[in-house]
């Protein structure tokens, strides 16, 4: 009986195993993976020319990239209206015919905030870079005094409160960067545009009771700025530049008016008077490269 007992449990054992062999299939032959790896190999030798970006090499083999930037811009501005010229006039109220006001003119100065921005493409060169940008940047108030002094005895010299309000400029620059070091460099160059502002005077005329001198007009003009600093790049994507710039425009004219409220004759003087506006000024910038790269 254990005899038998014991063939029982033999055979059942062999059938167990017969059937766990059939279940588990033919053994996984492991050599086969063996040319996985010269296959990798082969595929990164290769390349898709389609798909694969050209990029400009110049006769050296050097092979620059091109970036966009923004540009913050904030500093001083130590700005001068200078004023001056001749003005004809007619119709004067008491000499009855035509003749020139001198405009003795002067200049006055003030130092304002100014304040903008800047987008451009910087090219990487092999001593630095070269920059193209459009910029734009308002300029604060600006206010002094100003005279004319008549050629005729009947108008003395009249001192006026000039003001020029609301200055702006929009320029195209043109950059180069130097560096000495990864990290430290020098920079200069320059950009013409147009700018503007609001310019407006009054004052009495002493030798008339109660007559004014007045104008006032938007002068839009034709602008221009040179400019040299120091910058240094921060890391990849951040550089700060701080310089000095010299901006100037050319001058524009406004009409001058005298007003003589108690007259019965003509109470208005006509012509025109010019001002220009420059300004030295020191700026600090900071360029961000790439600006919108995390939002791809």
């Amino acid at each position: 009986m254990r005899i038998s007992l014991c063939a029982v449990v033999a055979i059942l054992a062999v059938v167990c195993n017969v059937a766990r062999a059939d279940e588990v299939g033919t053994p996984i032959d492991l050599s086969s993976f063996s040319g996985i790896d010269s296959v990798l190999d082969e595929s990164a030798n290769t390349f898709d020319a389609d798909t694969t970006p050209i990029v400009p090499v110049d006769s050296s083999g050097y092979a620059p990239w091109i970036r966009p930037y923004v540009t913050g811009i904030v500093g001083a501005s130590f700005g001068t209206i200078n004023a001056g010229g001749s003005t004809p006039w007619q119709n004067g109220p008491t000499s009855g015919g035509d003749g020139t006001v001198n405009q003795g003119g002067g200049s006055f100065s003030e130092a304002m905030f100014t304040g903008g921005g800047a987008i451009g493409m910087a090219i990487d060169r092999p001593s630095g870079l070269l920059r193209m940008e459009v910029e734009g940047r308002a300029r604060g108030p600006m206010s002094g005094q100003t005279k004319y002094s008549g050629a005729q005895s009947d108008i003395d010299e009249a001192p006026l409160t000039t003001t020029a309000t609301n200055g702006w400029s929009a320029m195209v620059n043109f950059w180069r960067d130097y560096f000495f070091t990864d990290r430290l460099g020098v920079y200069g160059g320059g950009g013409f545009g147009v700018g503007g502002y609001q310019y407006a005077f009054q004052g009495p005329i002493t030798t008339i009771p109660d007559c004014i001198y007045d104008g006032s007009s938007t002068v839009n003009t034709f602008a221009w700025q040179v400019g040299t600093g120091i910058t240094y790049r921060l890391n990849d994507r951040v550089t700060f530049d701080t310089g000095y710039r010299f901006f100037a425009m050319t001058p524009g004219s406004t009409m001058i008016r005298a007003d003589f409220p108690n007259t019965t004759g003509p109470d208005l003087i006509f012509g025109s008077v010019t001002s220009a506006f420059s300004a030295s000024e020191l700026l600090l910038s900071v360029r961000i490269y790439e600006p919108f790269r995390n939002w791809r």
